[in-house]
Formats: structure tokens, sequence, C-alpha cells
């Protein structure tokens, strides 16, 4: 699962954008890329983290490597990530079963391996969910309400991804989606209110 050798090698192209390196969870490190304002870890499901998608909806393609593997692959300016089955074979995907992502360096490394993380023994875990409903009031500005739904969730989730300050605490989300959200009418006012609720696994 090392030699992942391209059967036709290609000339990178420039401009790439970088993949991220996270601890998620930590401990673990995993590799993420931006698509559309949220941050991405695994390719293989929706931004909600819920649905399973394609890898083609964020600019994957299907390459060829030595003994006749498959995957979905897309180029960083650091690497290259790759999207593939869970026995670590085939670019065909399973809505069922997790997908297994990898990222190779740049000098050729394997530096992830989604599917070498879950076999490593962990400490016992003490999660919690908790549920954050919030109503947040736009003043549109000319813009529509979708526009200040939009606005409100990628607001939400970069702040989760920056994280807490240094020595405020030691809990961390390892995991979060948006479960719903809703534009409410306000009849008083040229503005909008957004509901919607956050799921989030700590």
């Amino acid at each position: 699962m090392t030699n992942w050798s391209e059967l036709n090698p290609r000339e990178k192209a420039t401009g790439l954008p970088t993949a991220v390196r996270r601890s998620k969870p930590p401990g673990s490190d995993r590799f993420t890329f931006v698509h559309d304002d949220l941050e991405i870890d695994d390719p293989s499901v929706d931004v909600t983290g819920r649905f399973f998608v394609s890898p083609r909806e964020y600019g994957f393609s299907i390459r060829g490597f030595q003994g006749g593997k498959t995957a979905w692959s897309r180029d960083f300016e650091n690497g290259t990530m790759l999207v593939v089955n869970a026995e670590g074979l085939s670019h065909v995907l399973s809505p069922k079963v997790a997908s297994r992502i990898l990222f190779i360096g740049a000098d050729g490394k394997l530096l992830q391996d989604s599917g070498n993380l879950r076999r490593i023994p962990q400490r016992p875990t003490d999660l919690t969910t908790v549920r954050l409903v919030i109503h947040a009031t736009f003043d549109l500005q000319g813009e529509s309400p979708e526009v200040a739904r939009t606005m409100l969730i990628r607001m939400v989730d970069r702040a989760i991804v920056k994280g807490t300050l240094p020595g405020e605490t030691d809990a961390k989300i390892i995991d979060h989606t948006f479960e719903s959200s809703a534009v409410l009418g306000n009849e008083n006012a040229r503005s909008s209110n957004t509901d919607f609720s956050q799921l989030l696994d700590m």
C-alpha cells in the first residue's frame, strides 16, 4: 500500500491549492482542502458529512496505478490525495462502507492512510453531542435571504474549524454536521432570520 506510482505519470500543473494537515481526531493527522469555503477531509461524502457523493464533485478524476489499482485522484501543491475503497484497490466506492483516503507527498511518501488510522488502538473516548440552535437576523443590503443563510453556515463552519483559543480547554470538536437550515420571512423589516440546528459531535 506504500507504492502508489501512476501508470501514466503526468506533469503537475502550477498554481494548485495546498492541502492542509489537520489533527482529526487529535493525534491522527488528516489532510483537508477547501471547497465552496468549507473544509473537506473526505471527498466521498457531501459537505454535511452525511450523504455519499462521487469524488468527481470535488474535482477528482480516475487514475491507474501499478499493481492494477485505480483511485480517485486530485493533485495539490504539496502532494496528491487519493480516494479508494476499503481494501485500497479500486476507485469503485460503496455508500455503505467508509472510503479510504490517502495523501501522497510531493516526494512520493505516503503521509496519510485513513485505513491504517482506523486500525490504530486508541484510548477510550468520552464523547458528548451538543445541538445548537441559532437565530440570526440579517440586514440584507439588497442580497437575497438565501445568501444570508449560506453566509451564516460558512461563518459558523470557519469558527469551528479554527477551534478554541490556546489554553481555553482540552476539549476538542472531532466532527460536526449541519442538520438543517431554514430562512424565515420578516414582514416588519428588510431582514431575514436564519434558523438551523447544528449537530456537534465532541
